[in-house]
């Protein structure tokens, strides 16, 4: 048996795991594999679609079910199982078409398990195609078929500032709603976010309380962290989520995760 035998390990990917040029270092993904080598459960817990992910999972060691979407999946790589979902229940072309009328320069990206559309575009969902290496075409929402786990809603933080209270009144307790990044607020199923993902995975894999760690950067990363039993975000981190952190670490741009397993590393010796 390993040192971090039965113990737990959840990153955010964007701002906390990869840097900002959205690169794994070899600083990190070293630390993971002396992480998991050694017993350690690792995964992630991202906004990303799963084929955003795969962009980035042969160089890093993950050996338990991912939580995709914000938490809206969790999903077994190894074996491309579906462990939970929680996808929309309402009519997203209704929704969609009523942010249209109110926030005409609203980007809309409409993200199912494995693909994006672009329903309404924006110059942040442009940028945003080109870093998950995806393609910009808008996509009239009546065609999009299938379940639909997010909407991510692009602009600038000002604008994105008078969207969010809009949504919440307009259909009171249907969503989660959170950013991922000043330019990008997540709308969800109200029973999707990263804890309750964590929560699942906690499950499935039987990980006991005491011996669960998370990492984020973000406001769509606080119910993550709120489930671990020692939490941890980078100095470069949102201030809401420094303050409500366990521990502060390196920033995302030096080689974050490797901190925070150097601090597991002291709790098992």
């Amino acid at each position: 048996m390993g040192k971090f035998e039965g113990v737990l390990l959840a990153s955010d990917m964007d701002g906390t795991l990869l840097n900002e040029a959205h690169e794994l270092s070899n600083e990190n993904s070293e630390a993971i594999r002396y992480f998991t080598d050694n017993g350690g459960l690792f995964t992630i817990a991202t906004g990303r679609m799963i084929p955003a992910i795969n962009l980035y999972t042969r160089q890093m060691s993950i050996n338990a079910p991912i939580i995709a979407l914000n938490g809206a999946a969790v999903f077994d790589s190894k074996n491309n199982i579906l462990l939970r979902s929680r996808p929309h229940e309402v009519d997203i072309a209704e929704i969609v078409d009523i942010l249209a009328e109110a926030f005409p320069e609203l980007g809309v990206e409409v993200v199912m398990l494995d693909r994006m559309y672009i329903c309404r575009g924006s110059e942040v969902s442009r940028r945003h195609c080109e870093i998950i290496m995806e393609p910009y075409v808008i996509t009239d929402v009546r065609s999009v078929l299938g379940d639909c786990m997010k909407m991510n809603l692009t602009q600038s933080p000002e604008y994105l500032d008078e969207v969010e209270p809009f949504l919440k009144a307009s259909r009171p307790g249907i969503f989660h709603i959170a950013h991922s990044a000043p330019q990008y607020l997540e709308v969800l199923h109200a029973d999707a976010n990263k804890g309750r993902g964590l929560d699942a995975v906690v499950e499935i894999m039987k990980i006991a309380g005491g011996h669960v760690y998370a990492a984020g950067d973000n406001y769509n990363d606080a119910e993550l962290l709120e489930r671990a039993a020692v939490s941890f975000a980078p100095v470069s981190a949102v201030q809401r989520i420094k303050d409500e952190a366990d521990i502060i670490v390196s920033s995302n741009d030096e080689h974050a995760i490797r901190d925070v397993i150097s601090h597991i590393d002291r709790f098992y010796s």
